[in-house]
């Protein structure tokens, strides 16, 4: 058995009654989840045009800052764009430099220091700017919590108009104008715009250049994407608007960076922008200078954007090795100091770590305890925190609830940044954790998985993954669909990458195989060797490789109900060599009307869920009584075997059958019977148990009818069985494919129009090396017998040597309607899915309520 990694949390899809144009079911249920019902609503997600943005005049002193701006134009005056160091602030200032300075205005940008300065604006930073000459400063991307800064600047003659996007804490600036969608008394529609999102909007209300403006987009996607906020809405509308123009881009800095890191621009996305680029535009503002960052996206020349990429690429080098030390240290300092049966947020600190990288650290930790995380970087008697949520937890609210420990704070639900005495961080820590523990609502911070949707096997294919892509672009607020999928037949298992860290399948959906790729899955391929059936979690995506198109699952998640052994093995080669002499054998006797007259007071039906089935049947072995378990399936079989084999005293005085004979039972008491098509008429055993599902409600009614009135009947299966089942007319019911594969190969390997002497095993590794065709022993019988049915083959075995010749008047036409096998397993199959599609009369017949039912009203 695989356990998951995740707590799987599936939510069931509801009936979609609205139809768009051609679009998938699936994709209807993926978008009612998320809100989005309407042929209105379906039209806007879908096609995220331009024209859905809100007029920027409706952002709330829109029109003072618009005012303010113009009049420091016309003057000339000096503004200064007073910026953030990361991506969202880097890309929100070079939004407002450009837009400025096209405008004509004389225009400066000021980033703080993350290591000296920290965040937001400072004393020291505006007395820099008074002695520069600045009359305006426009802040992107931070300013609301700047409130004595602001009467500060105004104390010397500067006026400062805000734009951000951060939550309004108590005491609200007094600057000339504040362009927040989130503060009071602001009706914009849209209240999650980005930093940058805001600039933009700015930029909207200053100018109507449309190729300007295009510009813009392209950083408005950047930082949008960078600063993780919901892709819904307007920010929709940014993103895959200004993903098509960073995929045409001409920003000479955005080009040397994308030739540095060898991206193919046209195929830009999210993933590239949050895992490639912003990590290397964030890095200047983490560990060095984030004028760096703001110099590239800025610079006309080629050879100065490529030393300006090649200095970010370092530093980057240069912060990953630092924030992969301070992440061993932080989960050091966990196991050491933190409770995590008590603390549910996680509150550490350490003299020695650097302030640039605690945030990517405390996402990290987040993500591996599965709550939220504040790493605080000691400076002396102060220090610097930074803080990562999880889904569903307001770190934001929590945080201000304690305030008043706090020197400062800000930040939105997912992320907060603070600083604070060193002397008050354990009362800090103790205080929040209180106020998680007072909640009457108990948090379990298990980690979990959201499933969008459960699938069915027929809907894994490349018209549904083609139409996912519609739903780009993906991110925070708008997650990729994570699906499941039961029972996935695992056909191949390899591994591949360096030191073979990522791992590849080939699963069985409904009629077709499907690859997977599992990153940093390697370390399962050994377990799944041994699998069967898998199920899996998973993103549907279109792999395009070279000439290539198809469906891939990239796998999220996998449980395996059970892993083969050499038991499993062992049972499988007894078993299918039994049922391909008992299909040969039987016939097809119909039962009569009789045969539904089944006494069933002596039956006793074991419903209740929480009983496991091994330890039921354990228990009836050890009492005094003789006892024979009918099982249908060799899986069912290994999961008893398996569990009785640890028991000497039930091993030793147990017979193993895999056909309808009980003559070997000698002096057994308890006897396990393995096969699908078995009677028990007449024989005399005190507790018959029937483990698993028949394969047709016509064996069931047999098994049933001849009941002693001596013998209790024990029924424990359940209609889940009946997959195990299924797979086992997978296993022996050769398809179209296997069958051509199979001529095919019969064909070359004929010579002279026989050839004596070939093994089996040969046959079948050449099936599977030239087509993917994985056959068992008794399966490729079946297919022999199948053609000499059809008159295609003749055909010998002796000692798994095969002797055949091709039939020299064959039409190479498969008329499987001659073949009485084919016909014989195809019934066979066909009564399978019947008797799932009609378990409710298995109730009926039996008198009591199974597994997997429900009640008829």
């Amino acid at each position: 058995m695989i356990n998951s990694n995740y707590i799987w949390q599936i939510s069931s899809g509801e009936q979609v009654n609205c139809n768009y144009g051609e679009l998938h079911h699936v994709i209807l249920q993926l978008l009612r989840k998320r809100g989005i019902v309407t042929p209105g609503q379906i039209h806007r997600y879908i096609h995220p045009d331009l024209n859905f943005m809100y007029n920027p005049m409706l952002l709330k002193d829109m029109d003072k800052a618009v005012v303010r701006i113009r009049e420091s134009l016309a003057k000339k005056e000096l503004i200064t764009v007073y910026g953030d160091y990361d991506v969202d602030g880097i890309t929100s200032c070079c939004v407002i430099i450009k837009l400025l300075k096209k405008l004509g205005g004389h225009v400066d940008f000021y980033i703080p220091s993350r290591l000296h300065e920290g965040y937001g604006l400072s004393k020291e930073a505006i007395e820099k700017l008074h002695e520069q000459g600045t009359s305006l400063i426009i802040t992107v991307d931070n300013g609301m919590g700047s409130y004595e800064e602001v009467d500060y600047a105004s104390e010397l003659g500067i006026d400062v108009v805000i734009t951000d996007h951060h939550e309004p804490q108590e005491k609200i600036p007094r600057a000339i104008a504040i362009v927040n969608p989130k503060q009071n008394e602001c009706d914009y529609p849209f209240k999650e715009l980005a930093g940058v999102g805001v600039a933009l909007k700015l930029a909207q209300a200053l100018t109507d250049d449309s190729k300007l403006l295009n510009e813009f987009l392209e950083l408005a996607a950047l930082g949008t994407v960078a600063d993780i906020v919901p892709l819904l809405d307007e920010n929709r509308i940014i993103v895959k608007n200004g993903i098509e123009l960073l995929r045409n881009t001409s920003n000479k800095g955005l080009l040397a960076l994308i030739g540095l890191l060898n991206l193919d621009s046209s195929t830009m996305d999210t993933r590239k922008i949050s895992y490639m680029l912003a990590p290397r535009l964030n890095a200047a503002g983490r560990i060095a200078n984030p004028r760096i960052a703001v110099e590239l996206l800025l610079c006309n020349d080629d050879t100065q954007a490529l030393n300006l990429a090649q200095d970010l690429e370092k530093t980057n080098q240069e912060r990953q090795a630092l924030e992969a030390k301070t992440l061993d240290e932080a989960k050091s300092v966990v196991e050491q100091q933190v409770n995590l049966d008590t603390d549910n947020i996680i509150v550490i600190s350490h003299p020695n770590w650097h302030p640039g990288v605690i945030g990517t650290v405390s996402s990290k930790l987040t993500e591996s305890y599965g709550r939220p995380s504040i790493l605080i970087a000691e400076e002396g008697d102060e220090g610097r925190g930074s803080g990562r949520s999880v889904p569903g937890f307001n770190l934001f609210d929590a945080v201000s609830k304690v305030s008043k420990r706090l020197l400062r704070f800000g930040g939105h639900e997912q992320a907060i940044g603070l600083g604070i005495k060193v002397d008050n961080i354990n009362v800090f820590k103790r205080e929040i954790n209180q106020l998680v523990n007072d909640r009457a609502d108990k948090i379990d911070w298990s980690p979990k998985l959201n499933i969008d949707l459960e699938l069915n096997q027929q809907d894994i294919n490349l018209d549904l993954a083609k139409q996912l892509e519609l739903m780009e672009p993906f991110g925070f607020g708008n997650k990729k669909p994570i699906f499941m999928c039961k029972n996935m037949h695992i056909k191949n298992v390899r591994t591949v990458g360096n030191g073979d860290k990522h791992l590849k399948l080939s699963l069985k959906s409904s009629k077709n195989n499907v690859d997977a790729i599992g990153f940093n899955f390697g370390l399962y391929k050994e377990d799944l060797d041994m699998a069967l059936i898998m199920d899996i979690a998973f993103h549907l995506e279109v792999n395009r490789w070279r000439d290539f198109v198809g469906p891939q699952l990239n796998i999220k998640d996998i449980k395996v109900p059970f892993l083969q052994d050499k038991l499993l093995n062992s049972i499988e080669q007894d078993y299918y060599c039994k049922f391909y002499s008992s299909i040969k054998i039987s016939n097809n006797k119909i039962l009569s009307k009789d045969a539904d007259i089944i006494n069933n007071d002596n039956v006793i039906i074991i419903n209740d869920k929480s009983i496991r089935r091994t330890e039921y049947v354990g228990s009836l072995l050890k009492n005094d009584r003789s006892v024979i378990v009918v099982i249908n399936t060799p899986y069912r079989a290994w999961q008893l075997l398996t569990f009785l084999k640890n028991d000497n005293d039930l091993d030793s005085n147990l017979q193993i059958l895999y056909d309808n004979s009980l003559d070997d039972c000698g002096c057994y008491k308890n006897v396990i019977i393995i096969n699908p098509k078995t009677v028990i008429k007449h024989v005399n055993f005190d507790d018959i148990v029937f483990y698993d599902t028949p394969f047709s409600i016509d064996i069931l009614k047999k098994q049933f009818r001849d009941i002693s009135s001596r013998s209790r009947a024990y029924v424990l299966f359940e209609k889940e069985d009946l997959y195990y089942n299924y797979m086992v007319c997978e296993q022996i019911l050769p398809s179209i494919k296997d069958l051509k594969a199979a001529f095919n190969i019969l064909k070359k390997l004929v010579s002279n129009g026989s050839f004596p002497n070939i093994n089996i095993k040969d046959i079948q590794r050449l099936l599977y090396e030239h087509f993917g065709v994985d056959l068992n022993y008794s399966a490729l019988l079946y297919v022999f017998d199948i053609f000499q049915e059809m008159d295609i083959i003749e055909y010998k075995i002796k000692e798994e040597l095969l002797e055949v010749s091709i039939c020299k008047n064959h039409d190479n036409m498969f008329k499987l309607e001659n073949s009485y096998t084919y016909m014989k397993l195809f019934n066979f199959k066909r009564k399978v899915v019947e008797l799932y599609n009609q378990f409710f009369n298995v109730q009926l017949l039996l008198g009591g309520k199974l597994n997997g039912l429900k009640t008829k009203s």
